[in-house]
C-alpha cells in the first residue's frame, strides 16, 4: 500500500534529478502529507523527452461513470496491473514516474497503529512506478494517476504487507519507454532492496485517518 506520501524537494533539484524539460503550465506546490484525491507531481515521456505533469491521485479510467472510483484506485497491484480493466490500457502506454521525498505506512499492533516515515538512505528522492489516465465528463477533463505496489521487502514486511514499487534511476528510461515489452516491464515490478530505504517512527498527530488500500 501507499496511502500517504510527501514531496518537498525544490523544483530545481527535481528537474536536475529527473532531467525533464520545464513546461510553463506546470504548477508545483510542496506537500508534506499528500493524500488520495489531491494533486501529485509526476514525470512523463513525450516524443522521447521527459516533462513534468500534475495528476489527481486516484486513477479514473476512461469508462468510469463518475470520478468516485479514484478513491479506490490510488494503488494498483503490480501482480495484476496488466489484466485489470481499470489499469491495463494505462499500463500499455501511459506510464509515469511519481517522485516523493518519503512515504508513510502504519504498523498495526493490537488496537494501536504506529506511523512510520520511509525515505531513501542516500537522501535522493523516492521514485514510484506510476500510471496515468485521462477521463472526460462533458467539458470536464481530469488527468489522474495511480502508484503501483508490490510485496514488501524484509524491512517493510515488519510494518505492512505491501509497499510501493520504487524505481532506480537506471530504470527510468525502461519504465517510460512506450515500446517496452510487458515481460520487460514486469521485471521492474518488485520490492526494492531493504538497504535502499530506512523507516523511522513518527507521531500519529501529523495525520488524519488513512484510507484503505487497493
Amino acid at each position: 500500500m501507499c496511502g500517504r506520501f510527501s514531496l518537498v524537494e525544490a523544483m530545481i533539484d527535481l528537474q536536475a534529478y529527473y532531467q525533464f524539460e520545464m513546461r510553463d503550465d506546470f504548477g508545483y506546490t510542496p506537500n508534506q502529507n499528500l493524500a488520495p484525491s489531491q494533486h501529485a507531481a509526476a514525470v512523463v515521456q513525450l516524443n522521447g523527452k521527459r516533462y513534468p505533469a500534475t495528476f489527481r491521485w486516484g486513477l479514473i479510467p476512461p469508462f468510469a461513470k463518475d470520478d468516485k472510483i479514484g478513491f479506490k484506485t490510488f494503488n494498483a497491484r503490480s501482480e495484476t496491473v496488466s489484466e485489470k480493466p481499470s489499469f491495463r490500457e494505462a499500463f500499455k502506454s501511459k506510464r509515469c514516474l511519481i517522485p516523493a521525498t518519503s512515504f508513510y505506512e502504519w504498523k498495526k499492533t493490537g488496537e494501536t497503529k504506529q506511523p512510520f516515515e520511509i525515505t531513501r538512505q542516500d537522501g535522493d528522492p523516492l521514485t514510484f512506478a506510476g500510471l496515468w489516465e485521462s477521463w472526460r465528463n462533458g467539458e470536464e477533463l481530469i488527468r489522474s494517476c495511480t502508484i503501483l505496489t508490490t510485496e514488501p521487502n524484509e524491512l517493510m514486511s515488519d510494518i505492512h504487507n505491501r509497499m510501493p514499487v520504487i524505481l532506480e534511476r537506471s530504470s527510468f528510461d525502461q519504465w517510460l519507454n512506450p515500446d517496452e515489452s510487458k515481460a520487460s516491464l514486469q521485471q521492474l515490478l518488485k520490492p526494492c532492496p531493504s538497504d535502499l530505504i530506512t523507516a523511522d517512527e513518527i507521531s500519529g498527530k501529523r495525520f488524519k485517518k488513512s484510507r484503505s488500500s487497493s
